[in-house]
């Protein structure tokens, strides 16, 4: 059993520093990258963002975010968000750093255009990167296998890009490309596959730890999964501002 768990709100604040601040930091070059200082910047906004400005004008900005991914918000609804919790900080420090996302306006204006004309409609959607890490660590595994998957149309519409997703460079990795998806994908009915309910409840059970122990420790029911759940995890796009911290 393995299994890979998504801070949602983390992954907005993520998918916000790769969008709009690394295609910056690129075009100045500074690969963000490197030494994992987009991953800093992503812990430290939603640590700072609610201290050190207003609790809410930082969650206004995040769903602002969602709502412009999704194209059911203009870029200006955006970054009049931005402003709102820049005005919010009285730590001068602090407002420089979200200063730094008003100055990538110019990518967000491209990042917007590109989304109109391609459709990107799933791209804050966690299924198809955790199923993309799942898949490669059972393809280093088992080498090729057969994936059966219960119906789902974020996965149906992205698996051409799963099987492809090789030809592409890793971000991560400069000069290198990803790894390859192993896997073929099929979809099914879990009342015909038992091995699926088994899967539903172990993400269940990980969804129950994962989400008490981000509440500061959860009900003595979610501390008891943990024991059981936590081997199970490869990894995940969880929130860690200690070295080595996380799930």
């Amino acid at each position: 059993m393995q299994t890979y768990v998504v801070d949602k709100r983390f992954m907005v604040i993520t998918k916000m520093v790769d969008v709009i601040v690394e295609p910056m930091a690129n075009r100045d070059g500074y690969n963000l990258y490197e030494r994992k200082a987009g991953l800093g910047l992503a812990n430290m906004l939603p640590m700072a963002g609610p201290v050190m400005g207003d609790a809410d004008a930082y969650d206004r900005m995040l769903h602002a975010f969602v709502n412009w991914a999704r194209q059911k918000a203009t870029t200006d609804e955006l970054y009049a968000a931005i402003a709102a919790l820049k005005a919010s900080v009285q730590d001068q420090q602090f407002a420089e750093w979200v200063e730094l996302l008003e100055n990538c306006r110019p990518i967000a204006d491209e990042a917007a255009a590109k989304t109109a004309s391609q459709g990107h409609q799933d791209e804050l959607d966690p299924a198809v990167p955790s199923l993309y890490c799942l898949a490669t660590t059972f393809g280093q595994a088992l080498g090729k296998f057969r994936l059966v998957h219960d119906a789902s149309k974020v996965v149906a519409r992205n698996t051409t890009r799963l099987h492809t997703v090789h030809l592409f460079s890793d971000p991560a990795r400069p000069g290198e490309f990803m790894n390859p998806f192993m896997g073929s994908i099929e979809f099914a009915d879990s009342k015909d596959h038992p091995q699926l309910q088994v899967a539903d409840w172990a993400a269940g059970a990980t969804r129950q730890w994962a989400q008490q122990m981000a509440r500061g420790g959860g009900d003595q029911f979610s501390r008891d999964l943990e024991p059981v759940t936590r081997p199970w995890l490869i990894d995940g796009i969880w929130p860690a501002p200690v070295e080595g911290s996380g799930p």
